[in-house]
């Protein structure tokens, strides 16, 4: 592990991984952050959403009560995240998080350019899910929550036909509780309001996510959000391929091998942002913790943004218990910090409260099975698999293995990454393109402090063989902008020539407007049924 020393004078000395110190800059022109504080920032923009979902959407007495016990839960886990995994007190100067200025100007400018590029508050042309993404905050600004649909009020004959019903009601069902803060400020000022709000809190997830990357890396680079914003797999070489050959295994650009996909950071952040933003942050949190007494809540929290991205986090956060930081040196204590009283009762909250609302429409997984049974010739799935890992995993893995090899957390992201494309759910394998995420993030993360460190000038490349190693990770960041570079062609060419977007095509489920979104609508947005199920029985109003 890096270490940082504020010593006399307030010079920032950093042992870089050969073991030479490296001065990083001066307290002067800084704003100093306390780790605590930080921590508790990243909890409350990752809390929030959950809390409004408990006050909006439970009976009263169940969604107060749970909303305290959530709260007094953060309350403790901040109050304990400076305490080592034998429980003392660390001590604040070692882990005070020293933000230049100018990075603070920059991360800012550019968290709010992420989310102006990326369509969130659609201020410029935006990407195909955001349909979508504009009907739910839509319908959760214009009806009551718990949000339930009558087929009734769809005045589109089309979708009435593929529907089936003239009548009868279906309960909304989605991971929405991202847009819940925007959507309280929808339902008192509109709908303009709400979009602002979305996209101011947006950016201020993708902002935390940049420092937190610094903070776990410790090193303020802009190698940072370079990297949040443009991480990729080499996406390119299969696209070339396709180019030249026109193979017809090639459906999109993160899609060339058929039934799985691990999708680029920039594609992630113009279409599933209510997934990746909290994500990002929670393994960047999860990166920084100091013992693993409140891992349930923070890792738990997930569960509410991205179901499917908790396969990929639970055999990472087994490579957190066992990293050497997190151990205490007995046993016996380990196994009390993984068991405590916070990382079981949050569990479990999380797990029944989200579990049986997502489980209210199990019609959404309905398409599921090992990767292969999809194959028409199962055996074929053998060379497609290792290409796609040879793409997607091998090269980054190369480039982190001989700084990260001890650590369980890196083995275990290498590992999760490799089982994760063996199984599907859904046509477009939700399961590998989001279970992905937790392990691409640490990748992501690794990779930016592997790459500051390269531009240090102790690290300059002396012999042919250092020369050669810097061009080919250079190389490998270079390609990785491939999707990022299609989609912003997209979105900058769409808006100078003034391409009609297709972000209001939806409208609201509740009356759809275009046909063609019907049966995807009905298939993973509708819980029908929903009164006999267990969250509508028991917990929901």
């Amino acid at each position: 592990m890096r270490e940082l020393q504020n010593l006399d004078g307030g010079k920032q000395v950093q042992k870089n991984r050969k073991g030479k110190s490296s001065e990083t800059g001066s307290s002067k022109g800084t704003v100093s952050v306390s780790y605590s504080v930080f921590f508790a920032l990243c909890l409350l923009f990752l809390l929030l959403p959950v809390i409004i979902f408990c006050l909006g959407y439970l009976r009263p007495l169940i969604g107060f009560a749970l909303a305290v016990a959530f709260s007094g839960m953060a309350v403790i886990t901040v109050l304990d995240c400076m305490r080592s995994p034998d429980g003392k007190q660390l001590d604040s100067r070692d882990k005070e998080i020293l933000i230049p200025v100018k990075y603070l100007v920059i991360f800012a400018v550019a968290a709010v350019a992420v989310s102006l590029v990326t369509g969130v508050g659609e201020y410029i042309y935006t990407l195909q899910d955001h349909p979508y993404r504009r009907a739910i905050l839509n319908d959760l600004i214009n009806y009551k929550w718990p949000v339930v649909y009558d087929y009734s009020t769809q005045t589109n004959p089309e979708v009435r036909e593929i529907f089936g019903l003239a009548s009868g009601e279906r309960a909304f069902s989605y991971y929405f509780v991202y847009w819940l803060p925007a959507a309280v400020i929808g339902k008192a000022f509109g709908f303009g309001a709400a979009n602002f709000a979305l996209f101011i809190w947006n950016s201020i997830g993708i902002f935390l996510g940049f420092v937190g990357m610094c903070a776990v890396n410790r090193r303020f680079s802009a190698a940072m959000p370079f990297l949040y914003v443009f991480f990729a797999g080499l996406d390119a070489i299969p696209n070339v391929v396709h180019l030249l050959t026109g193979y017809d295994a090639w459906l999109w650009i993160e899609g060339y091998v058929p039934g799985i996909s691990f999708v680029a950071n920039f594609t992630e952040l113009a279409n599933v942002f209510n997934q990746i933003v909290p994500c990002f942050l929670i393994m960047a949190v999860l990166l920084m913790s100091n013992n693993m007494r409140s891992a349930g809540l923070t890792g738990g929290l997930l569960f509410a943004y991205s179901p499917w991205a908790v396969f990929g986090l639970l055999p990472i956060m087994i490579g957190f218990m066992l990293r050497k930081e997190m151990r205490s040196g007995n046993a016996k204590k380990d196994v009390i910090n993984i068991f405590t009283p916070v990382n079981i009762v949050s569990a479990v909250l999380l797990l029944v409260l989200f579990g049986s609302y997502y489980m209210s429409n199990s019609g959404a997984v309905s398409f599921r099975g090992f990767t292969w049974t999809f194959y028409d010739r199962p055996l074929m799935f053998i060379p497609a698999y290792l290409l796609f890992i040879a793409i997607e995993v091998l090269p980054v893995a190369a480039v982190l293995y001989k700084e990260h090899k001890k650590d369980p957390v890196f083995i275990a992201a290498v590992i999760t990454l490799c089982i994760v494309p063996l199984y599907r759910v859904s046509e477009m394998n939700d399961f590998s393109m989001r279970g992905s995420m937790p392990g691409l993030f640490i990748f992501c993360i690794m990779l930016s402090g592997h790459i500051s460190e390269m531009f240090l000038p102790e690290n300059a490349p002396k012999t042919g063989k250092d020369w050669f190693k810097s061009a080919a990770v250079m190389l490998m960041v270079i390609l990785m902008m491939f999707p990022a570079a299609i989609n912003l062609f997209v979105i900058a060419g769409s808006s100078l020539t003034g391409a009609e977007s297709n972000r209001d095509n939806i409208g609201s489920f509740g009356d759809i407007k275009q046909a063609r979104y019907a049966k995807t609508i009905e298939e993973q947005f509708f819980a029908p049924d929903y009164r006999n199920k267990f969250f509508y029985k028991y917990l929901s109003k």
